[in-house]
């Protein structure tokens, strides 16, 4: 008697996630998603009870294009729909005020100015809806600029080009180009078929990161670099791969998170006697950031730190408010922190939770060197770092579901895997 082959993970992922968007979304666009999750669980279903008699490789084609069909539903038409409404309507609605800045950073510079320096009070940023449920009525970003350089430096030349070609720009067009990209980079960093697919389907229908995505979030731009990092270290091209995840860090802080991971893989895969020469093909990982970095110093170092430093650490005049389901919102409404806006030392409780972690991440890896244990790590101290942290926004779940999905289903593949 033939036992049936159980679901494969990828199709129970998929009809997980698939029916919570299906739920949501209008029969225009959920009507289309219903027959394509339907679709791909039937073709699995046939396909484990010998019904349907079809190479694994076809089998593995056709639920392929299934599952990209349901990422573009989710994620690609409606940031491409968003984007058509907001050239219709105004800068300021249908879009990431996050989004807004990074466009705003890019005429700064092209005008020669600071985009640390100056203010956003005469952007669109202005007029976006900012809202805040206890009375902090002007949005902070006004006056600072979190972001690390990269993200608008890498971004200046499709300003310039695209906004001579159509006469509009829109940040989402570099965001949405990258998230293609980096279905493409997940794919290639799994060799087993059902591995590849439930990888793919993670991150094109995260719960916590397609919505974000949508209205121009920039995790995926940062996910794109260290995701190609990654994907050079498996073929043994250390100084790219470190040139990628340096590219990653000069775009914004939580990447740097990543690097004790890339240097203990790196330190360890390396012959013996091991020491800090062994690490010297990884030096763009550090002068990367810096050559990146220092010119803004240069210009105005008042100006930088106070954006990416003291404004998310509450030591600025109008700081990031502490908001989320992390520990700052436990301590706003267990009343030990009433207002919002005031300092609080959370990095003594990032340290006292996440040196500890991170010193047996390390060790843990060291048992198990692979890139699979540099993603899971990540993933794990990146959770603890944000949750102890003065904001926990739930796009960071997001962030952290795709690396801990990545350290439990890609492998050192090298290549021609």
């Amino acid at each position: 008697m033939n036992r049936r082959k159980p679901l494969s993970i990828d199709t129970l992922l998929l009809v997980a996630l698939g029916t919570v968007y299906i739920v949501d979304f209008n029969a225009v666009t959920g009507a289309p998603l219903l027959l394509t999750v339907g679709a791909y669980a039937v073709l699995d279903t046939l396909a484990c009870s010998s019904i349907l008699s079809i190479s694994l490789r076809r089998l593995f084609d056709l639920k392929l294009t299934l599952a990209m069909l349901a990422i573009f539903l989710v994620v690609v038409l409606p940031t491409i729909s968003w984007m058509i409404m907001r050239q219709a309507t105004t800068p300021w609605q249908y879009i990431h005020d996050g989004a807004i800045q990074i466009e705003e950073s890019i005429k700064y510079l092209l005008q020669g100015k600071n985009p640390y320096t100056e203010d956003y009070l005469a952007t669109p940023l202005a007029q976006w809806e900012y809202i805040d449920e206890e009375g902090i009525e002007e949005n902070p970003a006004l006056y600072h600029n979190a972001y690390l350089p990269f993200i608008f430096l890498f971004s200046t030349p499709f300003y310039v080009v695209v906004k001579h070609v159509t006469g509009w720009y829109d940040q989402r067009l570099v965001y949405l180009f990258l998230f293609v990209c980096t279905l493409w980079l997940l794919m290639n960093h799994a060799t087993k078929p059902t591995e590849k697919l439930a990888l793919l389907i993670v991150f094109g229908l995260n719960l916590f990161a397609a919505s974000y995505t949508i209205w121009g979030g920039n995790d995926v731009f940062v996910m794109f670099w260290l995701l190609t990092g990654t994907y050079l270290l498996q073929r043994g091209r250390i100084t790219a791969a470190a040139l990628c995840v340096g590219l990653a860090c000069a775009s914004k802080q939580t990447a740097w998170l990543f690097v004790p991971f890339f240097l203990t893989y790196v330190w360890s895969k390396a012959s013996p006697p091991r020491g800090l020469a062994s690490l010297r093909k990884a030096y763009p990982i550090f002068i990367v950031p810096l050559l990146l970095i220092l010119p803004f110093l240069f210009w105005d170092a008042a100006s930088f730190v106070d954006d990416t430093y003291l404004y998310l650490s509450g030591q600025a005049v109008s700081s990031y408010p502490i908001v989320g389901r992390g520990f700052g919102g436990l301590l706003l409404d267990l009343g030990l922190i009433r207002d919002k806006t005031a300092y609080f030392p959370f990095i003594f409780f990032q340290a006292a939770f996440c040196l500890p972690l991170l010193v047996f991440l390390l060790r843990s890896q060291l048992s198990d060197n692979t890139v699979r244990r540099c993603w899971l790590g990540y993933g794990l101290l990146l959770l603890t770092f944000t949750f102890f942290s003065r904001f926990f926004s739930d796009f960071y779940l997001g962030a952290i579901v795709n690396a801990i999905a990545l350290g439990y289903l890609s492998n050192d593949a090298g290549p021609g895997a």
